[in-house]
């Protein structure tokens, strides 16, 4: 392949990634400042070159793909063939492969985590089965599904370099069925949780966690494709998605990256970028995943605006990031002030006890040093069955659909964008003392909607 068919080439793949005709443009345009690609399609653009060209570049050479003629010549460059050189992967001694029970979790040979959970007094919250316990485990699930693939632990996961890498959080999708929501599950209630993996490029991952019954019949505890399928068969789920980042300057700039081992080239490959990249691209945009269903009410005129003090102690991980998994805690710690003093029906003590998730979608923008402070950002509003005609008012559930936005106070920066739907479990709004004032709301939004 000549150099002008290399560029041709690489001009359609970088056009196809940007949704733009680049036949015609400068060799020397620069990919992000002048075409306008983002740091995301960068890394798509890197991922799709080695796949088209069946190269592999290295991180010491990634400025190289700045534009199109660089680039070009770069690729040349690698499709002389080369020496194999590179780093093995690192066996540990005692560091089980495919197909061993470890602490009960197995590998199976479709390449899928096997573990067997009984909730203990760890996962539990105010309100039995809780968030943020949850994400650690699943997150704990990951890097061992990591692991497996690699055949090292997750503290010598590195790039090319040698330097340490981290597979952040971007995306997280945790789904319960509104008829069982988190909540609904308490001390010693018996799950396997079945967990797939596949990855991008080796740069991104992307997998679910299923949760089925320990009672169910083992031939049905299988992975599924995705959650649309896990939600037709009533059965819990938490999908994740991962990119490798290193520590540039701590928590404050995170660089994206890829490990160097040669276990990653056994995950399952994923034909595209997966589609929770698109998702968080348009909560960020949007500042949110989605607007509330018809039948709402807002109970929040004006957006709540809810300052945290990042908690050291608490809130950050061995490394010293804010743990992902810890952000639905600071969401449910300031979501719990705005519900008790910011909307214009304040709940009891005991109705904020009571609620639980159902639905939540996350996406990681960010992170923040644990001398920083946080602002979150919250709208609320309540399911009406007075908007909607509901035969039976009375009895209709406590329901709660939130959007969140959390910045850090140093710089303003985004670093989070979520939605949730919750319910306060076990009540109605009758119980709840919510009735007559939901009434009330609903004719003053009919009288505002008819001037």
């Amino acid at each position: 392949m000549d150099a002008l068919q290399v560029e041709q080439r690489i001009r359609s793949i970088l056009g196809k990634i940007l949704d733009a005709d680049l036949r015609s443009v400068n060799p020397d345009a620069h990919i992000m400042e002048d075409l306008g690609a983002d740091s995301w399609q960068y890394l798509e653009f890197r991922n799709d070159l080695e796949t088209a060209f069946r190269i592999t570049v290295p991180d010491s050479e990634v400025d190289r793909l700045s534009t199109l003629r660089s680039c070009a010549a770069l690729v040349s460059e690698l499709l002389v063939p080369q020496s194999s050189g590179g780093q093995s992967a690192d066996d540990e001694a005692g560091w089980q492969r495919k197909g061993k029970w470890r602490g009960g979790t197995c590998m199976g040979a479709d390449g899928a985590l096997y573990t067997d959970l009984e909730i203990g007094m760890a996962m539990t919250g105010r309100n039995h089965l809780a968030e943020s316990p949850l994400m650690k485990f699943v997150g704990e699930l990951r890097w061992n599904h990591i692991s497996d693939f690699t055949g090292i632990p997750s503290r010598k996961l590195c790039d090319e370099t040698g330097e340490r890498l981290y597979a952040t959080f971007f995306y997280v999708e945790t789904r319960f069925p509104r008829e069982t929501p988190l909540a609904a599950f308490g001390e010693n209630d018996r799950f396997t949780v079945v967990s797939t993996l596949k990855s991008f490029g080796n740069s991104i991952l992307d997998g679910y966690h299923f949760f089925y019954p320990a009672g169910w019949p083992e031939e049905r505890k299988v992975p599924l494709l995705n959650g649309k399928q896990a939600l037709e068969m009533g059965i819990p789920y938490v999908r994740t998605s991962n990119i490798f980042v290193k520590m540039l300057q701590g928590a404050s700039w995170l660089k994206k990256s890829r490990p160097a081992h040669k276990g990653m080239d056994d995950i399952p490959r994923l034909a595209e970028v997966p589609d929770s990249y698109a998702k968080i691209k348009q909560a960020d945009g949007d500042d949110r995943f989605r607007p509330p269903p018809e039948g709402y009410t807002c109970l929040t005129p004006e957006t709540a605006k809810i300052e945290y003090a990042i908690e050291p102690d608490r809130d950050l991980n061995g490394v010293g990031l804010l743990y992902f998994a810890n952000y639905p805690m600071i969401l449910d710690i300031a979501e719990r002030r705005c519900l008790r003093e910011k909307i214009l029906l304040p709940l009891s003590e005991e109705m904020i006890d009571l609620r639980t998730l159902c639905h939540r979608e996350s996406a990681y923008l960010g992170n923040a040093h644990q001398s920083d402070s946080i602002e979150v950002w919250i709208d609320v509003w309540m399911e009406n069955p007075f908007l909607t005609g509901h035969p039976a008012p009375e009895m209709s559930p406590v329901r709660l659909f939130l959007n969140y936005r959390m910045f850090r106070r140093s710089d303003g920066r985004k670093i989070l964008v979520s939605t949730a739907e919750k319910v306060v479990f076990g009540k109605t709004l009758e119980e709840a003392g919510l009735l007559e004032p939901l009434e009330r709301l609903a004719a003053t939004s009919r009288s505002s909607g008819s001037d």
